[in-house]
């Protein structure tokens, strides 16, 4: 490790010359995982009828993916924080295309369980390094701007992969010449065409993103301070987020807020084709198109609203989440509920809106009580706590086919959740941010501040 690299590094005023740059390619290396973690969900009605799948087994393909994602960042969200953040981001893009590949020529639930298992794992790593390489491109002033801008490429996957995804999975079969051999199955189907593809683009991207990417200079750590310019052990970096009570409150939104995510993106495309009998190409594109575009808008206006309160009130950043998840709570129950196409998409509309809000700001408000040293570590660790809301597919797909719910009376349901999202991130506002906070406001002169900072 270049220790030059580790000494006392202050941030530039807006950050380094290249920021865009290398901030162009994290996005696209976002765009590719995202595409490779969803694309299940835009092709699992042909996928389910040719393996025999329920919605609870489908279900359980989703958790397959997010636990073993988010129990391996107890360990390699560390790494970040002290090699190369390109080359841990480039293997685990590169191990990603090949598990989704895999996924192609499986024969059953198992294999694609296997698989998605190999997709967790390998994707474990990716958003760490990320969050890493965009907290020292960009300084505390303009850094909710810049991952608002950087998580266009979330909405741009979902779009993709939806539209695509659902666009192979329509297709009629192929046979394959080589099924004498013993390789694969005997025909190709559309899903199975979608994750062949998506995962040799994948590839392609990552080799692309190690070739050309920069490794960025660490910044804000110091000597003799908290965890030091070149960081500290594990057992100490860890620690040293975990006894930060307002991470804390900040992880107990975020399992809130993927308990929702978690339903919506798995759910909402299955719940259109079964209850307006749409295809799948227009049920993945109508999932996506109306609220992933709005999150573009929520993302962008979000991080820069955010950026200018966190100059003046230390809430700042959480007031802006809270504002987006409250626009969540009417906005899901209607998700499920309404049966009027043009109004679902105004609701979608609005839904985006405020993913754009919550999620501009969810690193920003990270890095504002969590030591430079340790920002990846911390950023892992959210979604190791967010391992949480990952039984949630599954224990949907059970309750429908139980028929207990409904798959709209679940989606409806999921603003209760959102709810509690509110509430915890007000809680956190009001009561310990003030004793954890080490944000902008510590880098200029006083500024007026809200009730709760006095």
């Amino acid at each position: 490790m270049n220790v030059e690299q580790l000494s006392d590094s202050p941030q530039s005023e807006h950050g380094p010359s290249n920021r865009w740059w290398i901030l162009s390619l994290v996005a696209l290396a976002y765009f590719v995982l995202i595409q490779h973690r969803s694309l299940l969900f835009y092709v699992q009605e042909p996928l389910s009828k040719e393996l025999s799948l329920t919605k609870t087994q489908l279900g359980t393909l989703d958790m397959a993916f997010l636990i073993p994602y988010s129990i391996a960042q107890l360990f390699v969200a560390y790494l970040s924080d002290r090699l190369q953040r390109r080359r841990v981001l480039a293997c685990s893009l590169l191990a990603s295309s090949v598990a989704l590949a895999a996924m192609g020529f499986s024969n059953g639930l198992y294999s694609l369980m296997g698989w998605r298992i190999v997709l967790g794992f390998s994707q474990s790593a990716s958003v760490p390094a990320i969050a890493g390489v965009m907290a020292d491109c960009f300084s505390s002033k303009n850094r909710s701007t810049a991952i608002g801008v950087y998580n266009l490429s979330l909405n741009l996957a979902f779009i993709t992969a939806g539209k695509y995804g659902g666009l192979f999975a329509d297709l009629p079969s192929m046979s394959l010449p080589f099924q004498s051999l013993g390789i694969g199955p005997a025909e190709l189907s559309g899903w199975r065409l979608a994750m062949l593809s998506f995962g040799v683009l994948g590839g392609i991207a990552a080799l692309g993103i190690f070739a050309v990417m920069d490794e960025p200079e660490r910044t804000e750590r110091q000597e003799q301070k908290g965890l030091g310019a070149e960081g500290a052990a594990l057992h100490v970096t860890v620690g040293s987020v975990l006894k930060i009570r307002s991470f804390w409150m900040l992880a107990i939104a975020f399992v809130f807020f993927c308990v929702v995510l978690n339903a919506h993106d798995m759910w909402l495309p299955r719940y259109y084709v079964e209850e307006f009998g749409m295809t799948n190409e227009a049920a993945g594109q109508f999932a996506t198109i109306w609220s992933k575009t709005t999150t573009i808008v929520g993302l962008l206006l979000g991080g820069f609203l955010a950026d200018r309160l966190a100059r003046r009130w230390r809430t700042g950043r959480i007031l802006v989440q809270v504002l987006g998840i409250a626009i969540w709570v009417p906005a899901l129950y209607m998700l499920g509920s309404v049966t009027s196409l043009n109004l679902l998409a105004g609701v979608m509309v609005a839904y985006g809106l405020g993913f754009g809000f919550y999620v501009a700001n969810l690193w920003t408000t990270t890095f504002d009580v969590i030591d430079p040293a340790a920002r990846s570590t911390a950023i892992g660790y959210l979604n190791v706590i967010g391992i949480a809301a990952a039984p949630t597919t599954t224990v949907i797909g059970y309750l429908v086919d139980e028929k207990i719910l409904s798959l709209g009376q679940a989606i409806s349901g999921l603003s209760l959740v959102a709810g509690g999202i509110v509430a915890v991130l007000a809680v956190n506002a009001m009561t310990v941010l003030r004793s954890d906070y080490r944000g902008p406001l510590l880098e200029t002169s006083p500024v007026p501040a809200l009730p709760d900072d006095s």
